[in-house]
């Protein structure tokens, strides 16, 4: 009994450490706000650019001796999601935005 316990605690102990990652990875393009929020909680940054809603959550990570983060982002027009993952937008034209990861 004690050890079936123990198991169950330890898989709800995983299950809550599902990173921001894993939740983005569980975005759709056309995804409406509402539901992005859902799954992703309050965004850290909410902003307009050019006519688009970009939200970001900062996934902050604890290490040894500092916290390391990773920024993620959602754009959405029209409150459906439109693009989505890890990094930070930048505007790639007067019309269009482009999230980028710094990864070269």
């Amino acid at each position: 009994m004690k050890q079936a316990i123990v198991v169950a605690v330890l898989a709800l102990g995983v299950a809550g450490c599902a990173g921001m990652a894993s939740k983005v990875a569980r975005l759709d393009v056309g995804m409406p706000r509402d539901e992005v929020l859902d799954r992703l909680g309050p965004a850290d940054s909410d902003r307009t650019i050019i006519g688009f809603e970009v939200m970001s959550w900062l996934d902050r990570r604890p290490g040894r001796f500092s916290f390391s983060h990773k920024d993620y982002t959602v754009v959405l027009k029209d409150g459906k999601v439109t693009q989505f993952g890890p990094g930070l937008v930048r505007r790639d034209s007067k019309t269009s935005l482009q999230i980028e990861t710094g990864d070269r």
